[in-house]
């Protein structure tokens, strides 16, 4: 036991976390799978913190463990780097579970490569206001944030 919560830790998951999730059979089981493979892929190289977050959010949402390299893959290759990534992820494979998975499809998806900047974002912004500048002057508080959100969102993402 004092080894698989060691091995859990050395993702960084605290103690208490680790030893929470020993409770759970299924996912200690599918999490020591995913952190070997991910130990396989990078040598002798340690799992970063945030890649053993990722891994470890991965694990507890995914329900094809079919997929479990696949996404293992990606997470330590630094393809998928973000909490939003894994999520739009996860939804692509819910959607398609078919066997085999259109590899560009799916990092077009997951916004693989898109490497978010400052500018980038400030532009986006920037953008959208002027697109709804006189929505935003007419409704002013009441006007809805959710839909610049979305639209800076897709902007960012999807350029």
């Amino acid at each position: 036991m004092a080894d698989a919560v060691s091995i859990f830790m050395s993702i960084g998951l605290s103690e208490q976390k680790a030893k929470e999730t020993l409770k759970n059979e299924a996912l200690s089981s599918t999490l020591k799978k995913a952190i070997e493979q991910a130990q396989g892929l990078l040598g002798s190289a340690g799992i970063e913190k945030t890649a053993g977050t990722l891994l470890y959010n991965m694990v507890t949402r995914l329900k094809d463990s079919n997929r479990l390299s696949f996404l293992t893959e990606y997470i330590i290759t630094r393809k998928i780097t973000s909490e939003l990534q894994l999520s739009v992820a996860l939804d692509f494979l819910k959607s398609h579970p078919q066997e085999n998975l259109d590899q560009l499809e799916f990092e077009a998806a997951c916004g693989v490569g898109v490497v978010v900047t400052p500018e980038l974002i400030e532009d986006a912004v920037e953008l959208i206001i002027r697109k709804h500048k006189d929505q935003l002057l007419a409704e002013r508080y009441r006007f809805n944030m959710g839909i610049l959100m979305g639209e800076a969102f897709r902007f960012v993402l999807f350029r």
